[in-house]
């Protein structure tokens, strides 16, 4: 979910920033203190009672400690935090006042505690030493949950940072990857091991340890209530996967009959949800193989207007299965070489020439072409069928279906059946909003404007990119005598005016292009995004659905076609060699996962690189790149870097996991037509 941008005051930033420190000062004094004092018996103390006082003193702290914390979460609670911070910003601060009362719980616990200088046990030598090992591994325990979880929420500073930003708070779904794989609660387990772990044992420690115990336990309960009337389904999908509290497995049976008002109407094995370029290639592969898919796609037709351009090598072998690259290529225009200007002049050559296999370029063509030829290659697919014009309102999961709510134009529900569901609708994902699927966005703070003309320069075939102290700019050749154009600007320019791209390419690169030339204009500023987990159930995610990169460099667009590579030969195997899915959907996601990672780091340095602005930073950037990246050792790696030939799993058959599934050697089932296809890709 994208951040809204806020108009906060100096005040009310300062205010937050004051409100910041004080609440993370509250909760590293409360760490110190807990440690040490749990560490030592509950021997420190500042309040020194005697007899019944004492113990009455120390349950009453105790108990302080766990109704305090649960009234604060309960939604009575969620309204007193609300109004302890002044300026209107109570809502945004309220989990970092939480955090904040939290830590000054803690510490009220343990410096008023009044010991009994009872001493049961105080273990030496290695004895202790292994006990205190394990108490720091339950620490670290706690503090690996607490990451999971999300740290900026749990030590309350997505409260204040998002204020002094200047953006409104966003709180993410809750977490299911991690620590949380094998617990539904490991932060209270966690922190219960602590309790138990501390080597020095008193009827202090025991006192603290069985009652915080028994809160560990039982309170959860009430924060599972709320979740399931919160995200509903999606929470209720995880509880029965997922064991409460001891770390372990449970049955993957996800037996949630729903009961539509509508008759399902069966008749798919895979609802594509998305008719983009990831969705049409995923159908395609499917269609292929005898798979029945339905595609439901929220267009009524297909884009007129330019978008992603370049289609890399692994690309074109991927479209090769369904013999599309010659089609592609016939309509598209090959890049083999990138030329770069700096400050001082040109800089070298990014070349694609040596890249080996049969696609030694990039192949530059606009969206909208690929999308025409996938959308053909469809029609002649008898077990795909698509529809258009239709927006995904629901999706449900039972035990062996999923059923997908579907309303069309007139406002008119249908609920369409399948034994899975992909969603390949980009980034502004629908049915990743409705899975409540966790994600992490990233804004890069740099902003573009890109634009199509008419090409009378002298560039040719070749991309050109201009590096300068004032801002890059990117130039690209395009089929049909066009010329792309993309020029980085100091802020965001929702309308630029008349003109505005050909000025910036002219001070920039010398070049002169005519402003009447221009046949499109579009502004944008790139951003990342990656979810935590590419699968719910029967339910995956592929493409922009699942991560979100910067288009500067065209990674995007080709990370999904590999996603899409992989589901298809993910799904065959299940659906019609019978083979089991969990181990399926655990290596989509383990491989899938790493590679957007990496692809979308690549793109954020190439573009990070590329937008350096002054004159210092400048000079050093055409120092790298004319004597370091574009020279010597590293010219060879350079292109192949940026036509994504060294992405790990850039195609599915390079998973070690694919290779022994479809090798047989995890079935008894045979697979010589998918053994043959991993085998010529291990030899290429």
């Amino acid at each position: 979910m994208a951040s809204t941008t806020m108009m906060y005051t100096p005040a009310q930033r300062w205010v937050a920033l004051a409100y910041g420190l004080v609440s993370h000062t509250l909760f590293l004094a409360a760490v110190g203190v807990m440690f040490v004092s749990l560490y030592e018996g509950l021997h420190l103390s500042l309040l020194h009672l005697h007899g019944w006082a004492a113990a009455v003193g120390d349950v009453i702290l105790v108990l302080q400690f766990g109704l305090g914390h649960s009234l604060l979460l309960s939604d009575q609670g969620r309204r007193w935090l609300a109004r302890m911070a002044p300026l209107g910003l109570g809502r945004e601060l309220s989990t970092t006042v939480f955090a904040g009362l939290a830590s000054l719980q803690l510490l009220i616990t343990f410096l008023l505690w009044s010991s009994s200088k009872v001493l049961w046990a105080a273990p030496e030598g290695w004895v202790k030493g292994g006990l205190s090992v394990l108490y720091g591994i339950s620490w670290l325990l706690l503090a690996k949950s607490m990451s999971d979880a999300g740290l900026d929420v749990q030590v309350g500073s997505i409260g204040w940072h998002s204020v002094w930003r200047g953006h409104a708070p966003v709180f993410r779904p809750f977490a299911r990857t991690g620590l949380f794989r094998y617990s539904r609660q490991p932060i209270y387990s966690s922190f219960t091991l602590i309790l138990w772990t501390a080597p020095v044992w008193t009827p202090d420690h025991l006192l603290i340890a069985m009652l915080w115990t028994l809160y560990c336990v039982g309170a959860p309960v009430w924060k599972e209530k709320r979740y399931l009337r919160f995200y509903g389904q999606a929470y209720a999908r995880y509880q029965a996967v997922v064991p409460y509290w001891f770390p372990g497995r449970k049955g993957r049976d996800m037996s949630f009959p729903t009961e539509p008002s509508i008759p399902a109407v069966h008749d798919a094995e895979v609802i594509v949800i998305g008719g983009g370029p990831v969705g049409m290639a995923l159908a395609c592969l499917l269609g292929g193989r005898g798979v029945r898919v339905l595609v439901v796609e929220k267009r009524g037709a297909l884009p007129s207007h330019s978008q992603a351009i370049g289609i890399t090598p692994p690309t074109l072998a991927i479209l090769s299965e369904l013999g599309l690259d010659e089609a592609f290529i016939g309509q598209g225009l090959p890049i083999h070489d990138c030329h770069v200007h700096g400050e001082s002049g040109a800089l070298g050559i990014a070349s694609f020439r040596q890249i080996p296999g049969q696609y030694p370029f990039i192949l530059s063509l606009p969206q909208q072409i690929s999308m025409r030829l996938l959308a053909d290659k469809l029609a002649l697919y008898p077990s795909v069928k698509m529809l258009r014009g239709v927006e995904v309102v629901s999706v449900e999961q039972t035990g062996d279906a999923v059923t997908v709510g579907l309303k069309d134009e007139a406002g008119v529900i249908t609920i369409r059946s399948a034994a899975y569901a992909v969603g390949c609708d980009g980034h502004r994902s629908r049915v990743r909003d409705l899975l409540r699927m966790r994600s992490r966005r990233y804004d890069y703070g740099h902003h573009f404007v890109m634009g199509d003309f008419q090409d009378r320069t002298a560039l040719g075939g070749e991309a050109h990119l201009f590096f300068t102290a004032q801002g890059a700019v990117e130039s690209f050749p395009l089929p049909g005598g066009l010329r792309r154009w993309i020029v980085q600007t100091k802020q965001p320019e929702a309308e630029p005016p008349a003109g505005f791209i050909s000025e910036v390419v002219r001070m920039r690169s010398g070049h002169i292009i005519a402003p009447e030339d221009q046949v499109n204009q579009s502004a944008f500023s790139p951003w990342r995004l990656d979810c935590e987990q590419l699968y719910d159930g029967r339910v995956i995610l592929c493409g922009d659905a699942a991560h979100v990169m910067s288009p500067i460099g065209g990674q995007g667009m080709n990370t999904g076609f590999a996603d899409a590579e992989f589901a298809a030969l993910m799904l065959h195997a299940i659906l019609r060699q019978g083979q089991q899915a969990g181990p399926w959907l655990a290596e989509y996601d383990r491989c899938r996962r790493k590679a957007s990672n990496t692809a979308a780091t690549r793109a954020a340095l190439g573009m990070g690189l590329g937008t350096w602005r002054g004159k210092g930073m400048s000079w050093l950037r055409d120092r790298l790149l004319r004597h370091l990246i574009l020279r010597g050792p590293m010219a060879g790696i350079v292109g192949p870097w940026f036509a994504m030939m060294t992405i790990p799993f850039n195609r599915a058959a390079k998973s070690r996991f694919v290779a022994t599934y479809m090798t047989g050697n995890c079935t008894e089932k045979s697979q010589p037509e998918s053994r043959l296809a991993f085998q010529e890709e291990s030899q290429g």
